[in-house]
């Protein structure tokens, strides 16, 4: 009885301590966007990037929450600079449990804020200082991070597009449509609302004309204010009047946020980035809640457990420390792999894309890489879609993990997100059989970002976004033009066809293609273990306890496929080819043949057929994306006979008669020639051959 007692005395105090009220007091980042789109209530009236380290004037945004309902919430100015008569704004509350206030800090110096809800409170630290620019003070930032500390940070930023952007502007090869609004984002410390010896505070007059070394004679005419031009340090970590290597106080930050890049990259118009990222897996199918793609913004990076090897994929500030350390291979030391905590470190800008280097296109982190069967992932190969791979590919190598008993577990599989396996049509586990795999990851392109990144003119679709529907549902199937042309309004209406068959999983009806892909994991499951739900399990329960090998790898493919979310679409041929496999090993039988890798990864014009021939042949040809195809005929002299094709062709496998019927022709050598190029004029290709005519 005693045990019973102690345990419900245990249960007790645990309920007490989880119910107990926990407060949090963080920034709140506003960009020039977030101030257009409050047009009606106009709370927010200025930006301010979210940092904790500001120029003197800026108005500073904070967030108060609480993890139960606000009980009389008040803030305090604990601290402040002698002299000091900040105060605070009207509060706003953003739902029952979270409210927002602002003040201007008009002194430099710390200012410490107190949030308090019931009992409890919460403080935070904020810098107020003045901007110098990267060389300027008696002790700048070039003077220690070059020349001291010798970081290297200074010449990696001095070659980034953030460097020389109001260079380029003047010098005017920035932009046709450059003008004088656009400099506010492009120096350090512009803020008309504030004087802290930003860009804005010195004397500058925005030239008449933009060319060939306007920027130059702009430092001698400005000095004060070109020394504040470009984006230089200060307008991501704050301003370094206090710095001077003290970085107590919050006196210099740095932040992965994405508010930090949005006060410039959300200008509420066309500069739409951060939107895009912030709505990044808002899209749905009713295959899955959450799309197959995006979640990087929302939450789909928040692991559930604190596992260190969670990290690199689950933390955006442990990706960062992971790539910097040379991916090591136990993650030991990196932060940890939850993002369940203040401020959390999900995957933003700045965890793809380095500030501070432009190694890479787009100054994008990635370092080559593979797969867990060693297959290489460079940007070579997969252009910059091989960002993507990083994170969105399995854990394990296949061949050796699905065939083994004893991996049986609660998270038997591929792990998620593994979708460059797919995509690839690599690692999987062996079935004894060279798989088909169509190419959506074809050389020359972007593969991922080719179709997720597809431009569009919804802000929510596409791009940074990552999504292919809208709020609405509807598929952005016009990523998909480029190489197959119109497909329809769905993707779930786009029918695959293995030797003019669409009906793959036998049940008598030709759906689309992710139809039938469901259709054939339910027959695959049907051979599977369950748990006592009856959701396919590869673990111990009632109906595991003679797992196979055979049964490992059915149950392999059938997570793979699942966690893929793409079903089907990433790899036609391969996905049907593995579910094909599975369950005729399993014992069951399927009614399709295993489909021929699909689209052309190359311009192609083949031999006609027959040659020689009367009284007509067929030419076959192929194009890798929709191309403008023209196809003539000629005689022995040059001279024009027929124009067989003249037409824009969706990607693949094509075919045209040519016949001599109502033409006047004598036997002979006759010449086919192919002029092709795809129509965002990446590719072009030409090529000649000759056929016999024998009458």
């Amino acid at each position: 009885m005693k045990k019973y007692l102690l345990g419900f005395l245990f249960l007790a105090i645990a309920c007490q301590i989880s119910l107990a009220q926990t407060v949090n007091v963080t920034t709140k980042g506003v960009s020039p966007g977030d101030v257009v789109r409050d047009s009606v209530e106009q709370y927010f009236d200025r930006a301010y990037n979210g940092l904790a380290n500001v120029g003197k004037e800026t108005k500073v945004y904070l967030k108060g929450t609480s993890s139960v309902t606000l009980d009389n919430p008040f803030w305090t100015i604990t601290q402040r600079p002698t002299g000091s008569s900040s105060v605070f704004s009207a509060t706003k509350n953003v739902d029952t449990s979270t409210q927002l206030i602002s003040f201007i800090p008009d002194l430099t110096g710390t200012y410490k804020i107190s949030f308090q809800s019931g009992t409890v409170a919460a403080t935070i630290t904020i810098n107020s200082a003045l901007y110098f620019g990267v060389e300027g003070g008696y002790v700048s930032c070039i003077v220690c991070h070059e020349n001291i500390l010798q970081d290297g940070m200074y010449s990696k930023w001095s070659k980034t597009g953030h460097a020389d952007m109001l260079t380029r502007g003047l010098n005017g090869i920035a932009s046709s449509h450059y003008g004088e609004s656009c400099i506010s984002c492009h120096t350090t410390g512009y803020d008309k609302d504030a004087n802290n010896d930003g860009f804005d505070d010195f004397p500058f007059v925005f030239p008449a004309f933009l060319g060939q070394g306007v920027f130059e004679q702009m430092v001698l005419d400005y000095p004060d204010a070109m020394k504040r031009a470009n984006i230089q340090c200060e307008s991501c970590h704050g301003p370094g009047s206090e710095h001077y290597s003290d970085m107590t106080d919050n006196k210099m930050v740095k932040t992965l946020s994405t508010d930090n890049c949005a006060v410039c990259h959300d200008d509420g118009n066309h500069h739409v980035f951060p939107v895009q990222w912030n709505h990044s897996g808002d899209d749905a199918t009713e295959f899955d809640g959450r799309g197959f793609h995006g979640g990087h913004a929302l939450g789909a990076f928040v692991s559930s457990t604190n596992r260190g090897g969670c990290t690199p994929c689950h933390n955006g500030a442990g990706y960062v420390q992971w790539v910097k350390e040379g991916r090591p291979v136990d993650a030991i030391g990196l932060p940890a792999g939850t993002a369940l905590v203040p401020n959390p470190t999900i995957i933003t800008c700045a965890t793809c894309h380095d500030p501070h280097d432009n190694t890479n296109i787009y100054q994008l982190r990635f370092a080559d890489t593979q797969l867990g069967d060693g297959t290489p992932i460079t940007f070579e190969k997969y252009g910059t879609g091989a960002q993507c791979m990083e994170c969105h590919r399995s854990r394990r190598e296949a061949k050796t993990y699905a065939s083994n008993i004893n991996n049986q577990s609660s998270h038997y599989g591929a792990h998620h997100g593994p979708q460059a396996d797919m995509l690839l049509g690599k690692n999987a586990p062996d079935f004894g059989i060279d798989l088909p795999t169509s190419p959506h990851a074809v050389d020359g392109g972007n593969s991922c970002v080719d179709c997720h990144m597809a431009d569009t003119e919804d802000n929510l679709v596409g791009g940074h976004s990552f999504n292919m529907n809208d709020a609405e549902g509807n598929d952005h199937v016009e990523a998909c033009a480029p190489c197959h042309g119109t497909i329809g309004t769905s993707f779930k209406d786009k029918k695959y066809y293995i030797n003019g068959n669409a009906d793959l999983d036998g049940n008598g009806t030709a759906q689309g293609l992710q139809l039938e892909v469901h259709g054939l994991m339910k027959q695959l499951a049907e051979l599977l273990p369950k748990d006592s739900l009856g959701i396919v399990s590869i673990t111990f329960n009632e109906d595991s306890t003679n797992l196979t090998p055979e049964i490992m790898r059915g149950g392999y493919v059938y997570f793979w496929i699942e966690e893929d979310r793409s079903f089907g679409i990433h790899n036609p041929a391969f996905t049907i080819g593995l579910l094909k496999a599975s369950i005729e090993e399993l014992g069951g039988v399927t009614s399709i043949d295993y489909p021929e890798s699909g689209m052309p990864q190359e311009y192609q014009l083949s031999q006609n057929y027959p040659n020689p021939f009367n009284p007509s042949t067929m030419i076959k040809y192929s194009v890798p994306f929709e191309s403008n195809v023209k196809m003539t005929v000629y005689n022995i002299n040059g001279e024009l006979i027929k124009e067989l094709v003249n037409d824009v062709k969706a990607s693949g496998n094509h075919e045209v008669s040519f016949g001599t019927v109502g033409l006047s022709l004598a036997s002979g050598i006759y010449f086919y020639s192919i002029n092709a190029s795809a129509v965002d004029g990446s590719k072009s290709f030409q090529q000649t051959k000759k056929m016999v005519l024998i009458k």
